[in-house]
């Protein structure tokens, strides 16, 4: 238990500060006053005529869902696919089965004979009516494969390339092509015929989880710049940490968006990381917390406008980490009820409403394991989620996943239905 405590503090800076910040930007409108944003918060100067072309444009892209951490998800509405004890499986929420996507009559799917089966660590993406995967193989390179959502018409569109990867695009789609990063490069693929489209070079570090018009968004600081200047460590582990933790809390944070064809990078907002701690994106807004002040906030990257969401915020509540389901926002916290005393500390759920405000503590809890005792959302269709309902231990190599529905999630009861595989 103390080993994940910590591990959920650690957690806190690396979410504020990556791929949670600029998850899942789609939902509806948020509304409750607006104001324009304080100068003194936004250092960004916008270019609002740079912004209304990217959002105007001939071109308009559409990112991939992402869930816990910036995950991205290779989501259907109904269901997602993804690599299950090395087999590219389906996974129905509405019916709560997986499938492996293979086409071969009487197949055991028990080993390298099965079309579905994957040694080896693979990224999956949607584009089209087609399934992607991208990785490393045995020999150091890369390839990528693609097949139909039933597991037929396999075939390889890549092999023995440098690094590919769908994450720094955010497995955006443009169409029925994917733009995906191959060897430094942003590339528009067409998974049917296999053509590209030659994009602009990547930024070093650079990585993206929403789409913005005809751009990507994408998060820095300057936290990096600041401790190696700064930095100047003791050799006392506990001091190190607080002193690291001081100086990133006076970094600033920008979010700007980048065009993958041309490189041009507008920015669009900035803030004192010490003062708002970024949890997500919804609806092409920033969703912020006010740590001193207890209040939650959106902050509209095209306008600057700023709404109200939810004022006090319990004390002694830690927030660990921000994901977007169901145009909400679920907060896993840990309750600090005496914040030096490690043993009396807490986990929590919430869920904000981004449309209403209104904000509930979950009371459902998972089925054991190790790790988190929350029944942690993976995936969702329009009536279910896909959660963790046990964690992993000696019984359980990885998580056990099950569906519910909403209703039953938000009410507390547990109606979880453990995933059924069909192999």
């Amino acid at each position: 238990m103390e080993r994940f405590l910590k591990q959920c503090t650690r957690m806190a800076w690396g979410a504020a500060l990556a791929a949670a910040l600029l998850a899942g930007c789609a939902g509806q409108e948020a509304g409750q006053s607006a104001s324009a944003l304080p100068a003194s918060e936004s250092a960004a100067e916008t270019d609002v005529a740079a912004v209304e072309q990217l959002l105007n444009g001939e071109h308009t892209l559409t990112a991939a869902p992402s869930g816990y951490l910036g995950e991205l998800l290779a989501q259907n509405g109904q269901g997602d696919y993804r690599v299950f004890d090395r087999l590219l499986c389906y996974t129905d929420y509405t019916t709560g089965t997986r499938t492996p996507l293979c086409d071969t009559v009487g197949c055991t799917h028990k080993d390298e004979n099965c079309p579905a089966f994957t040694p080896y660590f693979r990224e999956v993406a949607l584009a089209g009516d087609w399934v992607l995967t991208c990785g490393r193989d045995a020999d150091g390179t890369y390839s990528l494969d693609v097949r139909r959502p039933d597991g037929g018409d396999k075939k390889v569109l890549f092999s023995g390339l440098g690094k590919i990867s769908f994450h720094p695009l955010g497995a955006s789609v443009e169409g029925d092509r994917i733009w995906l990063a191959m060897e430094g490069k942003a590339v528009l693929l067409d998974p049917e015929t296999g053509e590209t489209e030659e994009g602009a070079e990547l930024p070093e570090e650079f990585a993206s989880g929403a789409a913005f018009g005809s751009g990507l968004l994408h998060g820095f600081s300057d936290g990096k710049e600041l401790l190696e200047e700064y930095y100047q460590p003791s050799g006392d582990l506990k001091a190190d940490m607080q002193q690291q933790e001081e100086i990133l809390s006076e970094t600033t944070f920008t979010v700007s968006v980048w065009d993958p064809r041309t490189g041009e990078e507008v920015p669009l907002l900035s803030w004192d990381n010490g003062k708002w701690q970024s949890l997500s994106c919804w609806n092409n807004k920033e969703i912020l917390f006010s740590k001193a002040q207890g209040r939650f906030e959106a902050w509209d990257l095209a306008t600057g406008e700023t709404t109200v969401l939810a004022e006090n915020w319990p004390e002694n509540q830690f927030i660990v980490v921000g994901c977007v389901w169901d145009d909400h926002l679920m907060l896993e916290t840990m309750w600090k009820a005496e914040p030096d005393n490690i043993d009396t500390w807490r986990e929590c759920l919430f869920a904000l409403d981004l449309v209403s405000g209104e904000l509930t503590e979950i009371t459902l809890r998972n089925h054991g394991g190790w790790g988190t005792t929350l029944p942690r959302i993976m995936g969702e269709s329009e009536d279910m989620f896909y959660v963790i309902s046990h964690g992993a231990d000696t019984e359980y190599i990885t998580e056990e996943m099950a569906v519910i529905s909403k209703a039953d999630y938000y009410a507390g009861v547990d109606s979880m239905q453990p995933i059924k595989d069909m192999f």
